[in-house]
């Protein structure tokens, strides 16, 4: 466990926590966050898209190493595979993760959560093309899991999720790192949790021709798709101004993340979540003086 003692913060303005996606690689936000429940940091608002929304949660409900403990699960058949997606159309089984998981085996504090500082989760309109966000903590159980599994519900791998005449699919999709929504709504200063090492540049999409005909009937899904690597690498590039600028704060993990987008070795995600918990001690000091000022 992290061995800092951090007091309760008293800052002067709005500080936003901003989670990215990344499938597996949210292991390292996972132990991020942890290290943030560990040392008592919070913040004014949460937003999060796909696995940083799927992790976020578990934060936003205070439950100390529940994504650790969600993360044994991956091997587990009942999480999913490439039978499952055969056989089901998903790779992953939502209602195991969503269902069993969330309610039985390792259950949300949905009182907690419901009382926690507004939480935005980014989910995709496959109709329109546009993100759109749901702050979960005010809704009912049903519709947090209907938002956070389309917001997790990656393309090719995830069906589209319907949801009050909608059809969703992953957050970030339409918006990989909502930290525009975050100032949107109120915040002064943002903390974003990136999956990336400082650098990353996203490579164009390959075999376009497949995903024009996969979602033929969606073809905005397939024009997000085409679009993701631009909007993502403008994303980082207005971060970078941020940060100059004293507005943003950015956790890079420090090497690539040794895992595919859909890992299913817990012993590669643990120790990416445990490396996370270890180097947050060289940064969260300074962090929270920064939060304060």
């Amino acid at each position: 466990m992290v061995s800092i003692v951090i007091k309760k913060l008293t800052m002067k303005n709005k500080v936003a926590l901003v989670l990215e996606g990344g499938g597996s690689r949210g292991m390292f936000t996972a132990g991020i966050l942890e290290s943030f429940l560990i040392n008592n940091i919070n913040f004014d608002s949460i937003f999060g898209i796909s696995a940083g929304a799927l992790y976020g949660a578990s934060f936003a409900s205070k439950q100390f190493e529940r994504n650790k403990n969600l993360n044994t699960y991956i091997e587990d058949k009942r999480y999913g595979g490439f039978k499952h997606l055969l056989l089901n159309g998903s790779y992953f089984s939502w209602d195991f993760i969503m269902g069993d998981i969330a309610h039985r085996l390792l259950p949300y504090d949905y009182d907690t959560l419901r009382c926690s500082p507004d939480f935005y989760v980014g989910v995709s309109n496959c109709n329109t093309g546009k993100s759109e966000f749901f702050v979960i903590n005010k809704l009912d159980k049903p519709d947090i899991v209907s938002i956070l599994t389309a917001s997790g519900s990656l393309p090719f791998v995830s069906p589209i999720v319907k949801y009050k005449g909608e059809e969703y699919l992953d957050g970030g999709l339409t918006n990989s790192i909502p930290y525009d929504v975050a100032f949107e709504n109120g915040a002064d200063k943002i903390v974003v949790v990136l999956t990336r090492p400082e650098g990353y540049v996203k490579p164009e999409m390959k075999f376009t021709s497949f995903s024009k005909w996969y979602y033929r009937k969606h073809p905005k899904v397939h024009t997000n798709l085409i679009n993701r690597a631009h909007q993502y690498n403008e994303s980082i590039k207005k971060l970078k101004e941020l940060e100059q600028q004293g507005k943003a704060y950015l956790i890079y993990p420090q090497n690539e993340l040794n895992v595919g987008r859909i890992e299913r070795k817990v012993h590669k995600t643990q120790a990416i979540y445990h490396e996370a918990i270890e180097f947050s001690k060289r940064f969260i000091p300074e962090m929270v003086q920064w939060m304060k000022e």
